[in-house]
């Protein structure tokens, strides 16, 4: 039997990538769909676009008022997922698209 890169027996940073290739599109719903722990879906996030695997790209310059734990970018422990530096004037907040890097859907680069 084969496993899907989002099954339980591939590693965290495959598991990741799998359901953001597989089309999830937000950092609670791929905890959901892999039962990885919310702050270990960041931590993978945050590896692979340090990798290069990921790019992180800003959707806009608005935050949704309830603040970081209503975004879908925001962290497990409702501090800022997009790089921000957290809530004040001039801050550059709000969420991102994460997109697979050609790197990536080449087979070239693998986590």
């Amino acid at each position: 039997m084969t496993s899907s890169p989002a099954s339980s027996d591939a590693g965290p940073l495959r598991q990741v990538l799998g359901c953001l290739g597989g089309g999830v599109r937000d950092r609670r719903e791929v905890a959901v769909r892999t039962g990885l722990a919310p702050d270990v879906v960041d931590s993978a996030i945050e590896t692979l676009t340090r990798l290069g695997l990921l790019t992180a790209t800003p959707l806009g310059s608005g935050c949704p008022d309830q603040g970081c734990g209503s975004c879908g970018s925001g962290r497990a422990d409702a501090t800022a997922g997009c790089g921000a530096p957290g809530p004040g004037p001039g801050a550059n907040r709000g969420p991102v698209a994460l997109t697979l890097t050609s790197r990536h859907r080449s087979g070239r680069a693998g986590a």
